[in-house]
């Protein structure tokens, strides 16, 4: 998806928007890589085109890496538009559902972004056949 096709995409408000959005963005699902995407959203609810896709992740969380992903996000979205948000997508190879590892991930790359205060959006999972949003009690250690 190009700058411009990303600044088509519609505002996103709710997060049956964010998943219509992450949907346009990685489908069809299938990923080589255990991978961590990032959209860029203004206050507006608008998609700005700034899509990270961090690939290769290691097995276990890196700590260091998520609190680096964190502070660099924090800034350019400070940079962009302050009042703006980032939402996150883990996604990983296999159609084995959510495992022990992915909610290690998913937990880590949170606790990361609220760090910085940009927990916004609830963190998405997805595999080679199912695209999720992580919900609260699934963030619960």
């Amino acid at each position: 998806m190009t700058s411009r096709d990303l600044r088509q995409l519609p505002p996103i408000r709710t997060l049956a928007d964010l998943e219509a959005a992450w949907r346009l963005l990685i489908e069809p699902l299938g990923f080589g890589t255990r991978q961590i995407f990032a959209i860029m959203l203004g206050c507006d609810g608008l998609v700005l085109p700034s899509v990270i896709n961090l690939t290769d992740c290691p097995v276990a969380p890196d700590g260091s890496m998520l609190v680096a992903l964190a502070r660099s996000l924090r800034s350019s979205l400070d940079e962009v538009d302050p009042e703006g948000s980032w939402a996150v997508l883990w996604a990983r190879p296999s159609n084995a559902g959510t495992r022990t590892t992915d909610l290690a991930w998913i937990r880590a790359i949170n606790a990361a972004m609220s760090m910085q205060s940009l927990a916004n959006w609830p963190i998405h999972r997805a595999d080679d056949s199912v695209l999720q949003v992580m919900s609260p009690d699934d963030l619960a250690a």
